[in-house]
């Protein structure tokens, strides 16, 4: 980078545009300075953004349909800066490239690890098992504690700083993070893989959003507690993230009944146009 800058090239963020053949991969960069991973369309179509550019660079795609392994693609930067700040780079193939495994790969920073609050874990046991009572299936206990969290939206409670899930389950907060944070510790506590979903249209300034995946019956299923919604596939199963980036029709008004005509409208014009980027980042707990 600096030798880009001694030569004239002040180095810029730009974002790879691809195509695939396969819908619903997940391409990531290693070394990303964003963070940001993204999901192919159902077309196998893909942009990756906010990635450093200079003449020179190199960089290192890994394209994976599981999480859990894939293959590394190198890509060259061009030698200028890309009109639009876009590069378009040529069809890629889900077998071409060095097979990698996920786990281990170096570099990869698309999920950051957070550390669950072991502090208030008897505030949380107790409160799940509250929730939970009564309730038989994975489908019911989490369908249960979705609808508890979205109880704690609360517009009055601006505080930025998280402090502690339990402050959030006992306050409320305003914040998507916040309602989504404690959702997952609560799931966490009681047993279940989770993850926390960041979320963003992509535009300037982004409109941004967090959600939660849960890992139950061998799949993961997204639950959003800021609005107490799920979003069912046509066989009346929970969708996961990469459903709804692939299908946002799933996403319907009728979903926000609690909220007022105006602001059912809003969400249901608004979230699909976060979920079409495919533009997410994945935050999880190192002990859990």
């Amino acid at each position: 980078m600096k030798l880009a800058r001694w030569r004239g090239h002040e180095p810029r963020l730009l974002s790879i545009a691809g195509k695939l053949n396969v819908a619903g991969a997940q391409v990531e960069a290693l070394d990303s300075r964003s963070g940001w991973a993204t999901v192919t369309d159902s077309e196998g179509r893909f942009i990756l953004p906010d990635l450093m550019w200079y003449p020179g660079e190199t960089y290192e795609l890994v394209i994976s349909t599981d999480g859990v392994k894939g293959t590394l693609n190198k890509i060259s930067a061009p030698q200028g800066f890309p009109e639009g700040g876009i590069f378009n780079i040529e069809e890629l193939k889900l077998d071409q490239g060095k097979a990698v495994d996920l786990s281990g790969l170096p570099g990869v920073n698309t999920t950051t690890y957070e550390y669950y609050d072991v502090m208030n874990k008897d505030y949380y046991q107790e409160l799940f098992e509250k929730i939970r009572t009564g309730k038989g299936s994975d489908e019911e206990k989490i369908d249960a504690i979705n609808d508890y969290v979205a109880t704690k939206l609360n517009y009055e409670e601006t505080q930025w700083e998280l402090g502690s899930p339990r402050r959030i389950l006992e306050r409320g907060s305003q914040y998507c993070g916040h309602l989504s944070e404690a959702m997952a510790t609560l799931l966490a506590t009681g047993g279940y893989r989770v993850r926390t979903v960041n979320l963003t249209d992509g535009k300037n300034p982004p409109g941004t959003h967090v959600v939660v995946e849960v890992f139950y019956a061998g799949a993961w299923h997204l639950y959003d507690p800021t609005y107490g919604v799920k979003f069912l596939k046509k066989d009346g199963s929970v969708a996961s993230y990469k459903d709804v980036r692939l299908d946002t029709s799933v996403i319907t008004e009728d979903l926000f009944v609690r909220f007022k005509p105006n602001k059912r409208r809003e969400l249901a014009a608004w979230l699909p146009t976060v979920y079409d980027t495919g533009f997410h980042h994945f935050y999880r707990f190192k002990d859990k």
